[in-house]
């Protein structure tokens, strides 16, 4: 009996286990068949403009009869904040900027509303999200900044109001547009802090129509020597120079000329540049009817020209440098200027010279004869770096072109065209006598485009690169027109284009290298930047 009581105990334990199992089991799937609908996580998507915004999610059930309750808030929370609640019939919405601020920074969520027997679902929360605004400034280049000011463009939009100038710690400036300004369509903003980051949005009434980011300049330091003061006084550059200290940097008037009319010796660390000044964009000229030579036996540590129109009187004959006289130099450079008629920029002739390093940058540079940009033309001189970069060259017979060895060589995101002269003994850089022509670290020119060469004769071939055989020579992303003609030494990678030097440029005869072929696959990699 016992044992018999105990099987029927074992029995009936087991169909009371299976029992609530079955119970428990059903309870769970109707409690989940009950439960909201949900969303999954990042079902909300993105489509940004300027002035709008288009978010968009997935139907719940796929059906028309859905709706949608959104909202937008500043507060991620949606406790605060809350800036647009309402209910849609698709999974998508509109938001533009009737209702969001631009740069601010926004939250929204979605949930599907009850349909029939189905229960509303839960939020789903978007990541933030931000609109630009529209854009109407437009870019600021590098001589719109000053250390103390800014001069801001934008496009032609009728019912500008104001600019507000806000400082990335202060209060915030206004400054109300007047009808010289709207007409100019520029404003220059003066008294801000040198070295400082500043936000500026233009206005029209309350609505933002462009906002951009700049910092003002660090202001020069050192010996200043500001000439600003003087005016219609051609030889003042030439009188001051002797007599002042070693690392002066001479301030010109720009749109002034000053004139170099006799051979001028240079023996220390100079810096000539156009002042700053918004309301004058033009270079000061200075204007050569001799030459810079150097001080025979002196050390100088750099010798620079920035932002300033250098040109002459001849272009068969005249020279910014065409030195007779020894010397050893750090640097000469050639920044954010432009260089027109002269023989050579620069040429080591005689003497005993030493170069470290020889720069051109962000220049626009025509109308050279045959010494060109630099030429070393005694084996006794030396240039050992040389490196142009962002800068046009054109019209030019001659570019680099060295009698002695050099360490390196360095051409990257410049325009050529006609340059260099025509003709089976011209080259973009030639290192010319044997024994003496090699480029130790090598010859690199990279992200250039090259036109036809300058006109010789009816004859406009030319060649690329001529150094000892050990001079090692790079090139990528190098293009030339389908005009350009080549003998020979070509560079190692150069794509020749479909297109002429005409249909490539807006008006290359005339200087203007502005890329008008869309269709150009270096349009944004390749050339002078200024011309992108």
């Amino acid at each position: 009996m016992k044992k018999t009581f105990n099987r029927i105990s074992s029995n009936w334990l087991l169909v009371l286990l299976v029992f609530a199992t079955v119970i428990s089991c059903t309870k769970k799937e109707n409690k989940e068949m009950n439960l909201p609908r949900q969303f999954k996580t990042g079902d909300i998507t993105f489509a940004p403009e300027e002035t709008r915004i288009t978010l968009s999610w997935s139907h719940v059930f796929g059906t028309a009869e859905n709706t949608y309750t959104v909202q937008v808030s500043k507060d991620s929370t949606f406790a605060t904040g809350l800036i647009y609640d309402t209910v849609v019939n698709k999974p998508t919405v509109l938001l533009t900027d009737a209702k969001l601020l631009p740069r601010q920074i926004y939250y929204a969520r979605v949930k599907a509303n009850a349909l029939g027997s189905s229960a509303e679902s839960g939020w789903v929360n978007s990541a933030r999200f931000a609109i630009t605004g529209e854009q109407i400034f437009l870019p600021i280049a590098g001589t719109d900044i000053i250390d103390n000011g800014v001069l801001l463009k934008w496009k032609t939009t009728p019912g500008l109001t104001r600019i507000v100038i806000t400082p990335q710690t202060g209060a915030p400036m206004t400054f109300n547009l007047t009808p010289a300004d709207l007409t100019a369509e520029k404003k220059i903003i003066s008294g801000l802090n040198a070295n400082t980051t500043y936000s500026a949005e233009i206005f029209d009434a309350t609505k933002s129509k462009g906002f951009l980011v700049f910092k003002t300049g660090v202001p020069l330091t050192g010996n200043i020597i500001d000439l600003r003061g003087i005016s219609g006084r051609p030889n003042v550059l030439a009188d001051t120079i002797p007599i002042i200290p070693a690392g002066s940097i001479v301030l010109l008037n720009r749109a002034e000329t000053y004139t170099i009319a006799s051979a001028l010796n240079l023996g220390k660390t100079i810096v000539i540049r156009s002042g700053a000044d918004l309301a004058a964009t033009v270079q000061a000229n200075i204007y050569f009817t001799s030459n810079f030579n150097f001080t025979a036996g002196a050390t100088i540590h750099s010798i620079e020209f920035n932002d300033v129109h250098l040109y002459s009187d001849s272009y068969g004959s005249r020279y910014v440098f065409n030195t007779t006289n020894g010397a050893t130099v750090g640097k000469i450079k050639f920044l954010n200027s432009r260089i027109e008629i002269f023989r050579g920029m620069t040429r080591l002739q005689s003497g005993t010279t030493s170069v470290t390093s020889y720069i051109v940058d962000n220049c626009v540079i025509d109308s050279l004869s045959n010494y060109g940009v630099i030429t070393v033309d005694n084996v006794a001189c030396k240039a050992d770096n040389i490196s142009i970069t962002n800068s046009t060259i054109y019209k030019a017979e001659k570019v680099v072109t060295s009698r002695q060895n050099s360490v390196g060589v360095l051409i990257d995101a410049c325009t050529f065209d006609e340059a260099p002269w025509g003709g089976g003994s011209n080259y973009i850089v030639d290192y010319s006598t044997a024994g003496t022509n090699n480029v130790t670290n090598g010859i690199t020119i990279n992200n250039c485009i090259f036109g036809i060469g300058k006109w010789n004769g009816g004859n406009t071939a030319v060649r690329d690169v001529r150094a000892a055989a050990t001079t090692l020579v790079n090139s990528t992303n190098d293009w030339r027109t389908a005009d350009h003609v080549s003998l020979g030494n070509d560079l190692p990678v150069v794509t020749t284009y479909s297109k002429t030097a005409v249909q490539l440029w807006q008006d290359p005869f005339n200087g203007n290298f502005k890329i008008i072929d869309a269709s150009f696959p270096a349009k944004g990699t390749s050339g002078d930047p200024r011309w992108r």
